[in-house]
């Protein structure tokens, strides 16, 4: 049995990046089911848009904890 669209949970996810020559950071968020999700839309959105961006991080809101966690590993 298939699982419907309706059915897939999905959650927050903030990309950390910086903009080459740049000072400061900023964060990129996304709706996903799972951080490689998120980072495939942030690579898309990078490709399509011609950004010249360093990726830091990835963190997921655990809306439970009222706190981020990372998910720095899908950057390996």
């Amino acid at each position: 049995m298939s699982e419907s669209a309706d059915n897939i949970r999905t959650v927050e996810f903030r990309i950390l990046y910086t903009r080459n020559k740049s000072i400061g950071s900023n964060y990129h968020y996304y709706m996903a089911e799972n951080a490689e999700r998120a980072l495939e839309f942030q690579l898309e959105t990078i490709r399509l848009k011609g950004w010249n961006i360093n990726l830091i991080s990835v963190e997921r809101f655990d809306r439970f904890a009222d706190k981020w966690i990372d998910e720095s590993y899908v950057l390996q």
